[in-house]
């Protein structure tokens, strides 16, 4: 199949415009719009005719990969694509999308924070899992590993996923956090089978070098097994969007329901509890 990448960038540009302004505070900083297309190719060979939970997506590729390739200007469209975040300017912004473009039988979003266990309607119930998580520099990965974990507690048996984690030459934590995560991962049936170093670029104005690699996994089989997702302990919170940056919010409220205005249009949800120290 031709890509007409005029046609990919213009429909991409409606994207872009439907997504709310990141919130730096919670690590959500968005890919360049360029390597956003190349990500929507790469899913749809991944992913092509299955259901997919994104865990967390700031970004919106879950809807660049399903729009581009509803309107058959990428291949490989999946069969539906939920979309899990705490923030609800995300959630929003999603439905909305769905609902202008005549999208709502392929993605939905609902809201959920990865601190809290996975929902129970939800185990289980998917072919493959996205995350693009706070990268984990400043808590040993953790964060990674615990967008990563309840993508696959949300995987069926044979299942396939899509990390997206910092890689950069000059940034050794990067590296060490892959490690992290591809063990954990080797330790729940996945195994590597395709890596793209130094993928994608970012608007990050304090390490524009910095980039992030495409991590795919998969499992060829593993044994069902009923349900037990759990919270994640208050000890795993500090740092979990970066340095001094801890979990302590469970929602990000829309207080306009329209997914993209500025952040003073938002509140806070706190956790009842408090990090750990």
């Amino acid at each position: 199949m031709a890509i007409d990448f005029r046609k990919c960038l213009y429909a991409l540009s409606d994207v872009i415009i439907n997504r709310p302004p990141p919130l730096r505070a919670f690590d959500q900083i968005y890919m360049k719009i360029p390597d956003m297309l190349l990500q929507a190719e790469l899913l749809g060979r991944w992913f092509a005719d299955k259901r997919i939970v994104f865990v967390g997506d700031g970004d919106a590729v879950a809807l660049a990969y399903v729009h581009l390739t509803k309107l058959d200007l990428l291949p490989g469209a999946p069969q539906a694509v939920t979309v899990v975040d705490f923030d609800e300017r995300v959630v929003n912004s999603v439905n909305h999308f769905a609902d202008r473009h005549e999208l709502q039988a392929v993605i939905r979003a609902e809201l959920y924070n990865v601190i809290d266990p996975l929902p129970e309607s939800q185990w289980q119930q998917y072919d493959g899992f996205y995350t693009n998580p706070p990268w984990g520099a400043s808590n040993e990965g953790r964060s990674v590993v615990h967008f990563c974990s309840r993508g696959v507690e949300a995987c069926r048996t044979i299942a396939r996923g899509c990390i997206v984690i910092g890689d950069h030459h000059s940034f050794p934590w990067t590296h060490r956090v892959q490690h992290v995560t591809q063990t954990m991962l080797l330790g729940r049936g996945f195994r590597v089978a395709e890596m793209l170093p130094e993928f994608h670029k970012y608007h990050l104005d304090d390490s524009p070098e910095l980039t992030s690699c495409s991590m795919l996994v998969e499992r060829d089989d593993a044994s069902a097994s009923t349900y037990d997702s759990k919270a994640l302990p208050t000890s795993e919170w500090p740092n979990f969007y970066g340095m001094n940056d801890p979990a302590k919010y469970r929602y990000v409220k829309d207080l306009t329901n329209g997914g993209k205005f500025m952040s003073n249009d938002v509140e806070l949800e706190p956790f009842d509890e408090k990090p750990t120290t």
